[in-house]
């Protein structure tokens, strides 16, 4: 093949290589149920469109603003995983919450490679009706210390609130060289609660407030 050389006189300009980054992003589904609860309504988590909305907002937002706060990079989202718990199957409600989030994620995957993983929902509390989650915790450290290991993705952006996270987070960092976003309620604003040590350990650090901002009550 024949490439035409610059004309005498003009400049050419090299432009840099873009470089791709792969990004992994791990929700905790209770917690950000319960700060969308707080900051934009409780209907935008009992309607699993509305609350798909928020999700695929977070998302984006992170493409729009990650090149002022990480780099000129290009980001490839390889998958977002989604943190919850179901109720028992001989719960009466097991059927409406696993219809939920059969909706959820129909409003969701057309968007971004998307998976759901479920912990357990248990009733605890003195009149042991109070619901809580059970295992999710764990499930979303393991993938996303396996992943970083198994070089899947080269940033992890985590959405939690949870100080049980932060282990998690410092083996990433620290074994395998990847870089973790995290998304976080600032701390004079933290109901719910977010960890400040785990908002310290990010490397990158992106305020929820950015994402629930569009849906004001």
């Amino acid at each position: 093949m024949y490439v035409t050389p610059p004309l005498e006189g003009t400049l050419e300009v090299q432009k840099p290589p873009i470089h791709l980054k792969r990004v992994m992003v791990f929700i905790d589904g209770g917690y950000l149920r319960s700060v969308v609860k707080e900051k934009i309504g409780e209907d935008f988590v009992n309607d699993p469109q509305k609350f798909a909305k928020v999700i695929n907002k977070l998302i984006s937002n992170f493409i729009t603003t990650s090149h002022a706060i990480i780099g000129h990079f290009a980001f490839e989202i390889v998958r977002v995983y989604y943190y919850d718990a179901k109720p028992l199957p001989d719960d009466p409600k097991f059927k409406e919450r696993d219809e939920y989030f059969n909706q959820l994620k129909k409003h969701i995957h057309h968007y971004y490679p998307f998976e759901m993983k479920f912990g357990r929902l248990i009733r605890a509390g003195k009149n042991g009706k109070e619901p809580r989650q059970k295992g999710v915790d764990v499930l979303l450290s393991i993938d996303m210390v396996v992943k970083a290991f198994m070089n899947h993705y080269d940033i992890a952006v985590l959405v939690a609130g949870d100080d049980d996270f932060l282990d998690a987070v410092k083996v990433v960092k620290d074994l395998t060289g990847k870089k973790v976003a995290g998304y976080y309620n600032p701390p004079e604003k933290a109901k719910p609660g977010t960890s400040l040590r785990l908002i310290e350990s990010f490397d990158y650090r992106f305020q929820l407030d950015w994402v629930y901002s569009k849906f004001k009550k």
